[in-house]
């Protein structure tokens, strides 16, 4: 018969052993858990790799085609035009009517350049905003002077409707960039003698931005191809203007890089208004001071 000394000796052994098994099973379990998350961390992180290289390669592609379609054709004008005038062809009277298109084409190809060019850099240099206080009656007045051209070619009125010391925080050369494009969109697609509106009112801890036009509106097949990401989506204008389907994407971006939104509301043969909102600046609520001179074009 086994001595009671070693019976319980024996037990303790075997208790002993239970808890080293159990202590080396959470031990194992442990591991395998943090080594499963550290995995998982790696094929997040892989799978995000993936994804933004996927996008990268979207974007070049879209540059690429845009580059192909809309910046070589104008190009290709420009340079026959002048080869023709090198040679003498074209008589005296006949090159004061293609002057007119000659500025036109040269300064919408400009203007491509500079949304593909701010394209690129928000995509493949990760362009983060720089804020900084701004007038926005002042930005308002500056793009309205730049596309007044091609508002005066269209006899379409433009007509600033900023009468307060619109104070704002945001990056400029992005809200030039907002401003131009939708200015630009709307004279693209209101026929002649229409109206190009631009106002702004506070809306919360924003100023809400509205560029309204006169023009042909937006379809309902074209509502939601607007912002798709799928691919770039352009409609020619009233004047058979040509476009990429860069500008619009790029707002959305740029404003809501900034903090804001991008809206639009339209109405087929009516008219569409977009709305953007941009962060007011800490002394934003100034007095309001006298309207500037609207500019007007036609």
């Amino acid at each position: 018969m086994t001595p009671w000394p070693l019976m319980r000796s024996g037990l303790m052994m075997s208790d002993l052993l239970l808890v080293l098994v159990a202590l080396g099973l959470i031990w194992a379990l442990r591991r395998q858990r943090l080594q499963n998350r550290a995995l998982r961390q790696e094929q997040a992180a892989l799978r995000q790799q993936q994804e933004e290289l996927a996008q990268l390669n979207k974007t070049k592609s879209l540059l690429f085609c845009a580059l192909a379609h809309d910046v070589r054709s104008p190009l290709g004008s420009l340079y026959s035009l002048l080869t023709l005038l090198d040679l003498g062809t074209i008589p005296i009277e006949r090159l004061a009517a293609h002057k007119e298109q000659l500025t036109y084409t040269l300064d919408t190809t400009l203007q491509l350049l500079d949304s593909l060019l701010n394209w690129s850099a928000a995509h493949l240099q990760d362009v983060r905003p720089r804020p900084k206080k701004l007038v926005l009656n002042e930005l308002v007045i500056e793009t309205l002077a730049l596309v007044s051209v091609e508002a005066k070619r269209k006899r379409i009125s433009l007509q600033n409707e900023l009468e307060q010391s619109y104070m704002c925080l945001a990056d400029p050369d992005m809200t030039r960039l907002v401003l131009r494009n939708l200015l630009s969109n709307a004279i693209k697609f209101t026929p002649e003698f229409g109206v190009v509106r631009i106002a702004a009112a506070p809306k919360g801890a924003f100023w809400e931005v509205a560029v309204t036009d006169t023009g042909v509106g937006i379809t309902d097949a074209d509502r939601l191809r607007i912002f798709g990401e799928a691919k770039l989506h352009t409609t020619s204008g009233t004047a058979d203007e040509r476009g990429t389907g860069l500008g619009l994407r790029l707002c959305k971006e740029f404003v809501e890089r900034n903090g804001g939104q991008l809206s639009f509301q339209t109405q087929p043969e009516l008219g569409t208004t977009f709305c953007f909102t941009i962060p007011r600046a800490t002394d934003a609520l100034t007095e309001a001071v006298p309207a500037r001179p609207k500019v007007a074009a036609g």
